[in-house]
């Protein structure tokens, strides 16, 4: 009777089994230490001065806009709703209202009076 042959694996199919180990290792290694790194740093704020709206100078090629507050009343913030419509916020006597500014037409139209709970 003739004795059974053992089965070699070949080196080369070994040795590919084995590198592709560990890329798969070393990339999950990569990732996991990326993720990291970009959920632990801070947003870098974009180095421009802040300007003043009094400040700017008009564009000639781009027209000057004017809103005019009600009296006593003090701008806020200002926030980009869609194309051509502004969101001011805006406090008078410690109420907080946000009006919408259609630019184009110089509209002011009431918004949201914002009202602390006591």
């Amino acid at each position: 009777m003739e004795e059974p042959q053992e089965y070699k694996t070949p080196k080369a199919l070994l040795m590919a089994v084995i590198g592709m180990g560990v890329l798969i290792v070393v990339g999950v290694v990569v990732l996991a230490g990326v993720l990291i790194h970009r959920m632990s740093g801070k947003p870098t704020p974009a180095n421009l001065p802040p300007v003043a709206l009094s400040d700017a100078t008009p564009s000639a090629n781009l027209p000057t806009a004017h809103a005019t507050l009600p009296a006593g009343e003090q701008l806020l913030s200002v926030t980009r709703v869609r194309d051509n419509v502004l969101a001011l916020h805006v406090t008078k006597n410690g109420q907080d209202r946000i009006l919408l500014w259609d630019v184009p037409t110089g509209q002011l139209r009431t918004g949201l009076d914002v009202n602390a709970a006591h």
